[in-house]
């Protein structure tokens, strides 16, 4: 089992235990970038997104490939696939926890052990550790990318605090990081009182 932990500072988990990183952060950025693209992306393309320099970008592309395969690629699980004119991680067998917490919050009927599932994998911001603000292309994706996790998290945390309303005890942690993710939504605000009140929690209530 091999896990890509994106919602937060990246991590690269093989049957449980952390995987060593590069220390490169633009290898690490592809490396996320790639995870989180799961099709074929042209070399061409790759290098203008985070390599656009006069020196050999082709070269610093072969060199970040070959620093990504040995913590991607199984005997059995080929992951990496790179020929003269494309690359493509492929994520048949790659668990990324951006992609569960979607699946968790889509499912037609979730449930709340599926919400509660989909809300523990938020750490943090998307990628935290790898704002490469020098690569404005990079940096563009990310930041939209972010928002995207963001607007997901508050999805999921507002369904939760909403499932929960009759046990408002239980529904107080989901409501407050309902509002640090979402400060400026009066509904989200909202719910965090409703449930301070059926908590019989009226100072808190006086002071939100």
């Amino acid at each position: 089992m091999l896990e890509f932990r994106v919602l937060g500072e990246l991590e690269v988990v093989r049957d449980g235990a952390p995987v060593a990183l590069p220390p490169s952060r633009k290898t690490r950025a592809l490396m996320a970038y790639l995870a989180l693209t799961p099709h074929k992306h042209r070399r061409e393309r790759l290098c203008e997104m985070f390599w656009d320099v006069p020196d050999d970008p082709r070269g610093a592309l072969r060199w970040s490939l070959s620093k990504i395969r040995p913590l991607v690629d199984d005997p059995l699980h080929p992951r990496l696939f790179a020929d003269r004119q494309t690359v493509e991680l492929r994520t048949e067998a790659l668990d990324v926890d951006f992609f569960a917490a979607q699946a968790g919050a889509s499912a037609e009927a979730a449930s709340t052990d599926d919400l509660t599932r989909a809300a523990s994998f938020f750490r943090g911001a998307l990628l935290a550790d790898l704002d490469l603000t020098a690569n404005s292309e990079f940096h563009t994706w990310l930041l939209a990318l972010r928002e995207d996790a963001r607007k997901l998290q508050s999805r999921i945390l507002r369904a939760l605090t909403e499932k929960l309303a009759a046990a408002p005890h239980a529904a107080l942690s989901f409501a407050r990081e309902l509002v640090r993710v979402d400060p400026y939504d009066e509904t989200a605000w909202a719910l965090l009182i409703a449930n301070l009140a059926s908590a019989g929690r009226i100072g808190e209530v006086r002071r939100q």
